[in-house]
């Protein structure tokens, strides 16, 4: 209780200590910004291509003059005060990128400065949680277009409905730009087809201009034309402005190109990923020209649809374009039930990203080009592409920070909770693909879940340990050491049956279940997992085909590592007869004295319904439970002559 009164002591001193920052900021900005009378403020905003047209703009003025610009994508309220406070009197334009993402973000900013220039490059479900509507986000967006002074210019996207809707209404000059006829600068071709960068030709007043770049998509022409716009509102002539656009290069994560030493390529998108914006990076990745083309997807943002039907249908579209296809995160199990419509040994799902990057690194070759597609806030996606030039050390999920990983100084620092498992991941063998169909269609692999490490042993985690220590022991037959974990051979009622520990922590157990399947050339519909299930009481045992993971971390990674929910469990009950509620940490305690017989009993009831599942493999698993007869019966089996 008192823990809890500090934490949240501690959480409003730190947010009325921030805020009071904040404010202080605005009135330091507020009072400084008067001192920058003679700067040309340009302004941009939009849901997608903002910080794109930021650089370019900039560019494009720092051709002729002093330009200041927002560094990266500092486009957040307060963020543009801190900007301010490095503009000097003497720089003669200021390009703010604005961001716009709540109702009411623009109000603070446009207090600080007036945009001479306003850029609003398209309205879309960015950020549609927040506003609700396409209509609300349209408005706040609409400010910066308002704030502008009579003799003010906006540089609009003609062929956006609500945009066009903005520039008829807002009463000032407007500088038309995109495809639809009444375009000032109209797009009139774009060409970008890997490996060739975006070349685009450009009409204005009769001519066509050809405009040559060093970004990546077709639809970062918008970017480019917006930028020439700005170009022409400072006076600035086209040509001079289609020179000054030639070398800038994509904003770090927006459709950048990163080619290592290796000759692998990745394409970075991992900014931020609603789904309105990923047919762009899908279509450039079915047009490039690639050795192999493989799709790395994480979380996916402002959709409509449930995210259990939402990632399969992405899953199918990046099939239809991808030679190789991952998802990774939360959802990845999730990508993965395209797999069963599909069939596709193609598709692979990972819900951690370490297992992702082992993966990755596992199949990489010269030629290779790798689409990294996620939020960079919920995935750091581009820790696989630093994984594959260096051994990455940080895999937190929620580590907090914004920021791009590249100059973070966890990346590399081993992290204490990575102790005895990094060597463990790093050691294994190269994976080919998901094992739904293999070379040996009759070998049969019983996995047995747990923690390795002595201080695990008699703890519920390990029920699936036990079960198949008993059965070695009762095979005599002794375990072979192999990069992913603990296996042996026995032989099972005329069946060569392999058993397999996986060496890694519980929650990690799906990449090593997969090496030692694809090792035994395995297929998925002879894969047997057993494992410790709080739901059951101590003695009782079930047999389950298919389904979720109900929250069992070692099942959760499984599936996500097989990409299929589509195999056989064995389900051993470790909760106490006076438990009624299982914990995170009741599964890492010590079973009591008292608990040692219900367990050893539960342990040979669980074997006798193997054994009984193994010669009568026709019966439908999912409603076979042990029962005393059916148990009795099973029990006479012949595993102890084995």
């Amino acid at each position: 209780m008192i823990r809890r009164i500090r934490e949240v002591a501690w959480t409003y001193v730190f947010k009325s200590a921030r805020f009071s920052g904040h404010l202080f900021r605005f009135w330091i900005a507020f009072f400084y910004s008067k001192r920058l009378k003679n700067v040309c403020f340009i302004g941009i905003t939009g849901s997608a291509g903002k910080t794109t047209v930021k650089d370019l703009s900039a560019s494009i003025l720092g051709a002729t003059a002093e330009c200041y610009s927002t560094p990266r994508s500092m486009n957040y309220p307060d963020g543009i005060a801190k900007i301010l406070l490095s503009v000097k009197p003497r720089n003669k334009y200021c390009v703010l990128e604005v961001s716009g993402g709540n109702p009411g973000d623009l109000d603070r900013p446009l207090r600080l400065f007036t945009p001479t220039i306003s850029v609003l490059t398209l309205v879309a479900r960015d950020h549609f949680k927040a506003h609700k509507s396409l209509q609300a986000i349209a408005r706040e967006k609409g400010k910066l277009i308002s704030a502008l002074p009579a003799d003010g210019v906006a540089v609009l996207n003609i062929d956006d409905p609500l945009v066009r809707s903005i520039g008829e209404d807002c009463n000032r000059q407007v500088i038309w730009v995109g495809k639809s006829e009444g375009a000032i600068l109209r797009l009139v071709s774009a060409r970008s087809r890997w490996p060739k960068p975006l070349m685009l030709d450009v009409g204005y007043e009769g001519d066509i201009h050809e405009v040559r770049t060093s970004l990546y998509g077709k639809h970062l022409a918008l970017s480019v034309i917006s930028a020439l716009g700005v170009g022409l509102a400072a006076g600035i002539p086209l040509t001079k402005a289609i020179s000054a656009v030639a070398e800038v290069r994509p904003p770090e994560g927006r459709m950048e190109i990163v080619t290592n030493e290796n000759g692998v390529t990745f394409l970075r998108d991992d900014w931020k990923a609603p789904h309105w914006s990923f047919p762009a990076p899908l279509e450039f990745m079915a047009e490039a020209e690639a050795q192999r083309k493989i799709l790395v997807i994480g979380t996916l943002s402002d959709y409509s649809l449930s995210a259990s039907k939402l990632y399969p249908k992405v899953a199918r579209q990046a099939l239809e374009v991808g030679d190789i296809v991952i998802f990774v995160g939360p959802h990845a199990p999730r990508a993965a039930k395209a797999k069963r419509d599909t069939g596709a040994e193609n598709l692979h799902a990972f819900s951690e990203i370490r297992d992702a990057a082992i993966f990755l690194n596992s199949l990489l070759e010269p030629g290779d080009l790798v689409l990294l597609k996620g939020s960079n806030k919920a995935d750091h996606l581009v820790r696989l592409m630093y994984h594959w030039q260096s051994p990455v050390s940080c895999w937190l999920s929620q580590c907090g920070i914004q920021d791009f990983c590249g100059d973070c100084p966890r990346l590399y620092k081993p992290m204490p909770s990575d102790a005895g498992t990094s060597a463990e991941a790093e050691n294994t063998p190269e994976l080919a693909s998901i094992p739904l169909t293999g070379s040996n269609s009759e070998r049969t692999v019983m996995v047995g879940l747990g923690n390795p490490g002595a201080e695990y042993e008699n703890t519920p985690h390990n029920a699936g340990y036990r079960v198949l220590n008993r059965m070695a022991a009762r095979a005599n037959v002794s375990w072979v050491s192999y990069p992913e974990g603990l296996g042996c051979d026995v032989a099972i009622a005329g069946k060569t049956v392999s058993l397999f520990k996986p060496a890694a922590k519980m929650n990690n157990s799906g990449p090593p279940t997969l090496q030692f399947l694809i090792r035994n050339g395995a297929v998925i519909n002879n894969c047997l997992v057993v494992h410790d299930e709080m739901d059951l009481t101590l003695g009782q045992a079930r047999l389950k085909q298919g389904g979720g993971d109900a929250g069992h971390r070692g099942l959760k990674s499984i599936i996500a590592a097989l990409g299929s929910h589509d195999f056989k469990r064995l389900r051993i009950g470790v909760r106490g007869a006076n438990e009624t509620k299982a914990t995170s940490t009741s599964v890492l305690q010590p079973f009591a004295a008292s608990d040692k017989q219900a367990l050893e009993t539960g342990i040979d009831r669980a074997i006798a319904l193997l054994m009984d599942e193994l010669k009568n493999s026709d019966i439908p698993v999912s409603n076979i439970a042990y029962s005393d007869q059916k148990t009795n019966n099973a029990e006479k089996s012949n595993l102890h002559k084995q």
